[in-house]
């Protein structure tokens, strides 16, 4: 495996609870159907700050930030086993290409105040 990219985030998980209380902050953040998988999983907001990290992540993996890819670029979500996953559109979709990525890989962990993400990209 080469890798390409690798990032990784922390979050407070109590700053996410503070920016959910506004309901535009989701809207800008996560997709509906990003939003309906977190609900689905009872709106557990370790998940939603781990979910926010792993964007973070992610964009740092691919080089950019975030303002060349935009949050909804990158989707978080879980696999029936509870494994997080990647899905990229737009220009996340683009700077992967550049890098020469072929996927993502994610792993997502918490405890009560803290949500970090790590994302590596294979090329």
């Amino acid at each position: 495996m080469v890798i390409v990219g690798t990032g990784i985030d922390i979050i407070e998980v109590e700053r996410i609870r503070k920016a959910c209380i506004n309901p535009r902050f989701p809207k800008k953040v996560f997709t509906d159907r990003e939003w309906e998988h977190i609900e689905s999983r009872g709106k557990n907001m370790q998940t939603v700050a781990g979910n926010f990290a792993a964007k973070e992540a992610v964009a740092k993996a691919l080089g950019t930030g975030f303002g060349k890819v935009g949050w909804k670029d990158i989707q978080i979500f879980r696999k029936p086993d509870g494994r997080p996953y990647v899905e990229l559109s737009g220009q996340a979709l683009f700077y992967m290409s550049k890098l020469g990525g072929k996927r993502v890989w994610i792993s997502i962990s918490h405890i009560k105040e803290l949500a970090v993400a790590q994302a590596v990209i294979e090329g």
